[in-house]
C-alpha cells in the first residue's frame, strides 16, 4: 500500500471540504507553505485489476481534483502518482516548496478552458436519387467535388483560427489529432470568462463557420502544469 497523491495545494487559512476518495476521505499532508491532497493505503495494482476498477479510480481522480479545485488554486496530478510513505511526500514538498508555491501563485484567479470545435457535416445541394444514367454518374462526380471542397475550406480554417487564438493566449494548446474528427483548444485564463464568451468566441465562430465551437466548464489547469 503507498499514499496516493492527487494535488498539491497552498497551505490553506481554513479548512477545506475534504471528498471522499477510491476508498476514503483524502487529507492534508502539509510542510511549512504546501500541501499535498492524499489517500492512504491506496494500491495502484489493485486499482488496475480491472477495466471497471481502473475506469473508476480515474473518474475518482478527477472528481476530488475537480472538488478542491472549487475551494482553492491546485497543481493538479497525472493519474497514478503514489508514494511509498508519508515521508517521502514530506521530503518531496520539502525539495519542491519554492518552485510548486510559484506556479501556485501564476495560477491564482486562472481557470482552464476547453473550446471544441466539432466539423459541420457538408450540405447535400445535389439531387441525385432520381438521376439514371449517365446524369447520375455526372450528379455523384459533382457532389464528391463538393464535399471535397467543403472539406478542404473546413481544414483551412481549422489551421487559421489556432495562430489567431494563440495571439490571444499565448500558451494554449492546440491539440489537432487526425484521429478525432473533433478538435480542441485548451486556454487558461481568468475565470471570469465574460470577455471570452461575448467578443472571442463570436469572433472565432464566424471565422470558422464549418465548425460548431463549443466552450467547456471551468476546469483546473491539466495542460498548464
Amino acid at each position: 500500500m503507498s499514499c496516493y497523491v492527487y494535488a498539491f495545494v497552498n497551505l490553506p487559512k481554513s479548512s477545506l471540504a475534504l471528498p471522499k476518495g477510491m476508498k476514503q476521505e483524502v487529507e492534508l499532508i502539509a510542510d511549512q507553505n504546501l500541501a499535498a491532497i492524499t489517500e492512504a493505503d491506496i494500491s495502484i495494482e489493485a486499482i488496475q485489476e480491472t477495466d471497471e476498477k481502473l475506469l473508476q479510480a480515474v473518474l475518482t481522480h478527477d472528481r476530488v481534483i475537480r472538488e478542491i479545485f472549487q475551494q482553492t488554486p491546485l497543481i493538479p496530478l497525472r493519474f497514478g502518482n503514489a508514494f511509498a510513505a508519508v515521508e517521502n511526500i514530506i521530503n518531496h514538498l520539502q525539495n519542491y516548496q519554492q518552485q510548486y508555491l510559484t506556479i501556485l501563485a501564476q495560477l491564482q484567479e486562472k481557470v482552464e478552458y476547453t473550446v471544441s470545435f466539432s466539423p459541420v457535416s457538408p450540405p447535400s445541394s445535389l439531387e441525385i436519387s432520381d438521376a439514371r444514367g449517365k446524369a447520375y454518374l455526372l450528379a455523384k462526380k459533382q457532389q464528391f467535388q463538393q464535399q471535397q471542397a467543403f472539406q478542404t475550406e473546413q481544414r483551412q480554417q481549422w489551421e487559421k483560427i489556432c495562430p489567431l487564438i494563440l495571439k490571444e493566449y499565448p500558451k494554449a494548446v492546440c491539440k489537432d489529432s487526425t484521429q478525432e474528427k473533433t478538435k480542441q483548444v485548451h486556454l487558461l485564463a481568468n475565470r471570469e470568462v465574460e470577455v471570452l464568451t461575448t467578443q472571442q468566441l463570436p469572433t472565432w465562430q464566424a471565422e470558422c463557420s464549418y465548425w460548431q465551437i463549443s466552450l467547456s466548464e471551468p476546469l483546473p489547469p491539466y495542460h498548464f502544469v
